[in-house]
């Protein structure tokens, strides 16, 4: 179960992170995000890629009855453990593809992240349907196929250092993309929205909310975050089971 999150290097540099440090508040796309979950009490949520716990975190704080977060990472299951403990959650170290996924028995499946790691969708797609109950909801955030398809994902630069434009290449050619993110080698899987839309609908979801994230006014002013507004990084998706 190695993973790059378990990296010493890697991980002491993601915990520096805004938020890292900050949680949900630091996040960019939280103001978004938060108003595409569903009621949360008396339900049973289940976190895909739970990292530090700040979903399993919030559900339990919105009344959920039980909440289980999986993730590869000791690293970070431990500072899940640390900063985001309480009785309605359960943290399991479990790869996604890995988990059992039981029938109809989580009302809410959420995803921070961690998609963009998964080379088959369609299947984890499927998974989250059966153990979905009727009516249930299924709420992620994943890297935007323009920023995967980005070259290097990184944005090409001016001599004195000024981002011009961000390049897309191969947008067409799903599978792994290599990557420089907090100074390792990190391999994700580039999507097209093709795949990530219409796989849902196949797997016999129905979309409720597609968004393209953008950082909200009041972060505008920290660094860099200012061209965040010139391609979109992330794409926030809700779909549900139908309850038929």
């Amino acid at each position: 179960m190695a993973d790059i999150y378990d990296d010493p290097t890697f991980f002491e540099q993601y915990a520096q992170m805004p938020r890292s440090r900050g949680g949900l508040a630091a996040a960019g796309e939280w103001h978004q995000l938060r108003p595409l979950f569903p009621p949360l009490a008396g339900k049973a949520v289940l976190d895909l890629g739970c990292g530090y716990g700040w979903h399993c975190k919030y559900a339990a704080d919105q009344g959920a009855a039980r909440v289980l977060g999986i993730d590869v990472s000791e690293k970070m299951l431990a500072e899940a453990t640390r900063r985001n403990a309480c009785p309605a959650v359960e943290y399991r170290r479990c790869g996604l593809e890995e988990y059992e996924y039981p029938a109809a028995a989580w009302d809410c499946v959420v995803s921070n992240l961690a998609l963009h790691y998964i080379a088959d969708l369609d299947s984890v797609y499927r998974k989250v349907y059966r153990t979905l109950r009727p009516g249930g909801t299924f709420l992620f955030n994943i890297e935007h196929p323009v920023f995967t398809a980005g070259v290097g994902q990184d944005w090409l630069y001016a001599p004195d250092g000024r981002p011009l434009c961000w390049p897309v290449d191969d947008y067409y050619r799903p599978g792994p993309r290599k990557t420089r993110f907090l100074g390792c080698e990190v391999e994700k899987q580039h999507h097209t929205l093709t795949q990530i839309l219409m796989g849902l609908l196949d797997a016999g979801f129905a979309l409720r909310a597609v968004v393209e994230a953008e950082p909200p006014a009041e972060m505008l002013d920290l660094p860099g975050m200012r061209d965040e507004l010139r391609r979109p990084m992330m794409l926030l998706v809700k779909a549900v089971r139908p309850a038929g």
